[in-house]
């Protein structure tokens, strides 16, 4: 179940053995800014990474200035996140389409 958690963002739990996934604020607006049947879309993609944030064939490691930010595709649009991997955690830091966030 989603919850609001400190500073604004937004917990959407962790699964038994993996990562717990937290949205920010900014990334929060952009997701409800979504047409409703693509932001179902993008939030169960966003809900998988609970089990594994690192690879898919959708997710890629970002390079260069987006170095260790991680891109996952879903449709059209983008989201864009990190690892916090000492504390099993994902945290969602935009959303949009390819030309708003990468």
């Amino acid at each position: 179940m989603a919850q609001a958690g400190q500073g604004g963002f937004l917990a959407l739990g962790r699964s038994e053995k993996g990562f717990e996934v937290r949205i920010d604020p900014d990334a929060q607006k952009e997701l409800r800014r979504l047409p409703p049947p693509m932001r179902e879309r993008v939030v169960k993609a966003i809900d998988a990474l609970k089990d594994n944030p690192f690879g898919g064939k959708d997710i890629r490691k970002l390079r260069g200035e987006l170095t260790g930010l991680y891109r996952l595709r879903v449709g059209n649009y983008r989201v864009v996140y990190r690892i916090v991997e000492e504390q099993r955690l994902v945290i969602v830091e935009a959303v949009g389409t390819r030309g708003e966030v990468c």
